[in-house]
């Protein structure tokens, strides 16, 4: 396939687990491998190196973007130009198109999704997990709908990276709009989007309730709690805090008595 070793230059405990035999594969290389998973891969033995760079957390979600780009068994060109317009802006031109061919062929491999989301949660915060799992939504919904394999690979990726239901239900009704069912029915992405929805609260929420949630998720998208993230997932906080400001306008016009 051409690639070489420096497209993946500074990568650490990316290079061992799943994630490591993932990208060796495509180097035709033997990364350091040796965490291996009991049962369902929910149980790790043998340490990663948990010293990590942003050329990590990228590396992973690679291996997330190619999970969620083949659930439903088609890779559609607006999910590519999203990847593309990623990984141009975090890699550079050369690199970034580089690594654009090695998820091309990545969406056609098995990808044990359990075991790289287990590997991902041992060396992350809760708070980079979470805009990982914003950032999937956002390509999900890149082509303007969700299809319902994508949801449910949505789902199953929040689980394992040990994303609380709330937060999880707040990103997806942000996305997809409507509410969320706990059966997973199918909904279509809606262009209006309740704003209580939004800021996670239902139309019964008293004032303070609508405050205190404001001021919740307006502290998750923070700039400076992205500080540290790639450049587009930066720009998808920026974007979902558009929409929480938006929505929280909204409805303070509903409420006068917020101020």
């Amino acid at each position: 396939m051409g690639f070489t070793k420096w497209i993946f230059a500074g990568l650490g405990w990316a290079l061992g687990g799943p994630i490591g035999a993932l990208l060796g594969f495509f180097l035709g290389s033997s990364f350091d491998t040796s965490s291996t998973f009991v049962g369902d891969g929910s149980t790790h033995h043998g340490p990663y190196r948990n010293t990590g760079t942003q050329a990590d957390i990228n590396a992973a979600l690679m291996v997330l973007i190619a999970a969620v780009m083949k659930a439903d068994g088609q890779v559609k060109k607006s999910e590519l130009n999203y990847v593309k317009k990623f990984l141009l802006q975090n890699y550079g031109e050369e690199r970034g198109k580089e690594m654009l061919k090695v998820l091309q062929q990545m969406v056609q491999q098995d990808i044990p999704i359990n075991q790289v989301c287990v590997q991902i949660k041992v060396n992350t915060d809760y708070n980079t997990r979470y805009h990982m799992v914003d950032f999937l939504f956002g390509l999900g919904r890149a082509d303007g709908s969700f299809d319902q394999t994508e949801l449910n690979m949505l789902r199953l990726i929040a689980q394992y990276l040990g994303i609380s239901q709330s937060d999880y239900i707040s990103i997806y009704e942000r996305h997809v709009g409507g509410s969320y069912s706990s059966n997973q029915a199918f909904r279509q992405s809606s262009n209006q989007k309740d704003p209580y929805k939004v800021l996670g609260i239902t139309k019964d929420a008293t004032d303070d309730e609508v405050k205190k949630a404001y001021r919740k998720m307006a502290m998750k998208y923070h700039p400076d709690r992205v500080a540290g993230m790639s450049e587009e997932m930066q720009r998808n906080a920026a974007e979902q805090m558009k929409e929480i400001n938006e929505a929280y306008e909204q409805i303070k016009l509903l409420r006068p008595n917020i101020k």
